[in-house]
């Protein structure tokens, strides 16, 4: 056969070969597999912030997504979560409290800075890094809007006493008893109702974000809460301020 007529022959039609037909029907024949059915019982950990379809004008999918992390904990759970993520807060902003030796090692300006600004901005945020986490990854926890003051006073209270101990017992043990007494006994009281008034108004920002995020059904968006954890910051860094230059205890 010439190479022409081979080209334009029917002999490579797959219609015409039995065995490759024969093949052809059978897995048409073969019962598809059947489709997996969701999981309405899964859990959604992972944050909603980097899910591109969710939030953009499909309200149904949107609510769906919501009521399916709220299946993920049940509302018994809720205030123990909160008191969890205070805690946890309160916890992981210990180490801001050194931040005092560093700035006291930088001469008056820079540790003037670092008192006044980065140390109060670095303590706000991270007493209220158990409730962030909270808010981004457990969503469905979040039931009512005074559990971001349950853990945010509570983060506040731990995170005090911690700094308190540690105060008394590394930084102020070379005082004599009488003035340490005395500057303890501020410390328990003004400094602690400071450190939780600065939390409830940083909790003020994770509601508002938290709210928004239910009405206009999309995504929490954190940064949205920064103009009161910006005041939170401000009134403890003139609390700093003044305690700094008026210097009542003379230490």
């Amino acid at each position: 056969m010439k190479k022409r007529d081979k080209l334009f022959s029917v002999e490579d039609e797959v219609a015409l070969h039995t065995d490759m037909n024969r093949e052809r029907t059978h897995l048409e024949d073969m019962p598809e597999a059947p489709e997996k059915e969701a999981d309405s019982n899964a859990c959604y950990y992972s944050s909603t912030a980097f899910e591109p379809g969710v939030g953009n004008g499909d309200s149904v999918e949107y609510r769906e997504l919501i009521r399916m992390e709220q299946e993920c904990f049940p509302a018994s759970s809720a205030p123990f979560l909160s008191i969890l993520a205070g805690i946890a807060g309160g916890l992981f902003a210990v180490p801001a409290v050194f931040l005092d030796t560093l700035g006291s090692s930088l001469g008056f300006i820079l540790g003037l800075g670092a008192t006044v600004v980065i140390g109060p901005f670095a303590e706000e945020t991270l007493k209220q890094s158990g409730a962030v986490f909270q808010l981004e990854k457990m969503r469905g926890s979040i039931r009512h809007d005074w559990q971001f003051f349950l853990s945010g006073m509570l983060g506040g209270a731990v995170f005090s006493v911690l700094e308190n101990l540690i105060y008394q017992y590394i930084y102020l043990r070379t005082l004599p008893p009488e003035k340490l007494a005395d500057i303890m006994a501020f410390r328990w009281t003004i400094c602690t109702a400071l450190h939780i008034l600065c939390t409830v108004i940083s909790s003020m920002g994770l509601r508002h974000v938290w709210r928004e995020s239910l009405e206009k059904e999309r995504p929490c968006r954190i940064y949205e809460a920064f103009p009161w954890f910006a005041a939170a910051t401000a009134v403890h860094g003139l609390y700093n301020l003044s305690m700094t230059l008026l210097n009542p205890f003379d230490v």
